[in-house]
């Protein structure tokens, strides 16, 4: 039986961090990726991280991914920013010391670390569940119980999450694209966006510009197992009206006006 489930989850810090930033200080990305929700997920059930080997076809070597991502990487996903300012969260850059001798090869054996880190981040989570699958039915009673396994946390274990506002009765209904619609998830841009804004009828293009907005980010949607590296699609968030011609996949219609789409 296919169920539609969304739950709140929020942290008092969170570092999500991009892989191609190093030096001088490490970077966060601001919005939750699926990559970081399976995670998460993954820790509520208790399944393991980066222990599991799996021979690469055609090669010798192996490659070593997590039990979680193994387990749940078709589960379809929707994910909605919450208290934020358009899509953005407060940020702030903090300082570790690590000062113990064999922390690195730095003079004297003391590690700084810069690390930008997010305030206060929510996201609305939604899942499409299978409650015949074994792993989706255990998914679906801890996060309907508020149990877990390990301790979820958002990008590194100094920072827990918790979850609330559990919700699962949506009726599964996909959109038809039979009249302009609004989006509240995330959206994975195939297109210019701004190819589907429609306009607002009785208002000037700059009272428009005033209480519109838009948000992009390039996020990681999943891993390349051969490399162990993520890999990425361009998504958007926006408060605007979309033509009905704007077709996007995999868009669920939760309530008269509202839309998510899962990936």
């Amino acid at each position: 039986m296919k169920k539609l489930i969304s739950f709140d989850i929020k942290a008092d810090f969170g570092f999500l961090k991009k892989p191609d930033t190093n030096e001088p200080i490490y970077i966060t990305y601001n919005m939750l990726h699926k990559p970081a929700l399976l995670g998460i997920l993954g820790a509520i059930i208790g399944l393991k991280g980066f222990k599991i080997l799996l021979e690469t076809k055609g090669k010798k070597s192996r490659s070593y991914i997590p039990e979680y991502y193994e387990k749940l990487n078709e589960l379809q996903i929707g994910i909605q920013p919450l208290d934020s300012e358009n899509g953005n969260y407060s940020k702030m850059i903090i300082r570790y010391n690590n000062s113990v001798g064999y922390a690195s090869k730095e003079q004297g054996g003391n590690l700084l670390i810069d690390e930008q880190t997010l305030i206060e981040p929510s996201y609305r989570c939604f899942l499409l569940l299978d409650l015949e699958q074994e792993l989706h039915e255990k998914l679906y009673l801890h996060l309907k119980n508020k149990e877990a396994e390990y301790l979820p946390y958002l990008g590194k274990n100094d920072f827990s999450v918790w979850w609330k506002n559990f919700k699962d009765d949506y009726e599964i209904k996909q959109f038809e694209f039979n009249q302009n619609f609004k989006i509240s998830s995330l959206i994975k841009k195939t297109e210019p966006l701004a190819n589907g804004i429609a306009e607002a009828m009785g208002r000037s293009a700059r009272e428009q510009t005033k209480i519109q907005f838009t948000y992009f980010e390039r996020l990681p949607i999943g891993y390349r197992i051969d490399l162990m590296q993520y890999k990425f699609e361009d998504f958007a968030y926006t408060n605007a009206i979309l033509e009905k011609e704007y077709k996007l996949d995999n868009l669920y219609q939760i309530n008269q006006n509202e839309c998510v789409q899962l990936f």
